[in-house]
């Protein structure tokens, strides 16, 4: 994975410009350097099965950094939600920046919706948290859900950390849909990139 990397950056160097060279450099030292220490905080359980997922989170980051060097956009993640917080059991997306998301479903509230966690563990650049992008959807209704105060917007996630913020999507129980076949929680930096169901 690393070579066609290597290989699809070095076409795109091979015609760049000085600056353009000096900014494809630091890219790629800044996501090499950031890739084991993302997925070392988000597999650290102590457990002998941190270095099997950790070994498959370092495929993820590599297969998403190539999808981006490439300029291919990955079609919507389709990940499986749960309410287990053993980061091994969770369902990782990775950002073509090199940031991991998971989601946990972790309580019911009193309005008949659910408190649900988001997990960041932040890429080379960091990732900065828009709780405006993690929202409920089914077909035509959505819930935002209201973020904890744990969730400060705007917070810059550093690279190689873990965060993790609540949002209470209290309007679950207004969903008309009958059918939740096609229902999930998404992040969507624009266009949704990834649903959990």
């Amino acid at each position: 994975m690393d070579a066609q990397i290597d290989f699809a950056q070095f076409a795109k160097y091979s015609s760049a410009s000085p600056a353009q060279r000096k900014t494809i450099l630091a890219q790629d030292s800044a996501w090499l350097a950031a890739r084991a220490p993302v997925c070392a905080a988000a597999f650290n359980t102590g457990g002998t099965i941190d270095g099997i997922s950790a070994t498959s989170c370092l495929l993820d980051e590599s297969n998403a950094r190539l999808d981006a060097v490439k300029g291919i956009t990955p079609p919507e993640a389709r990940l499986k939600g749960t309410d287990s917080t053993d980061p091994n059991q969770l369902s990782w997306y990775t950002t073509p920046e090199g940031s991991r998301i998971a989601e946990i479903n972790t309580q019911g509230d009193q309005t008949g919706g659910a408190v649900v966690a988001w997990v960041i563990v932040g890429g080379a650049n960091g990732f900065v948290v828009n709780p405006k992008q993690f929202y409920f959807q089914d077909g035509s209704f959505t819930d935002a859900g209201v973020p904890e105060p744990s969730a400060p917007a705007y917070y810059r996630v550093p690279a190689g950390k873990k965060f993790e913020f609540d949002i209470d999507y209290s309007k679950l129980g207004k969903d008309p849909n009958a059918d939740k076949s096609g229902a999930g929680y998404l992040y969507a930096p624009g266009a949704p990139v990834a649903v959990w169901a």
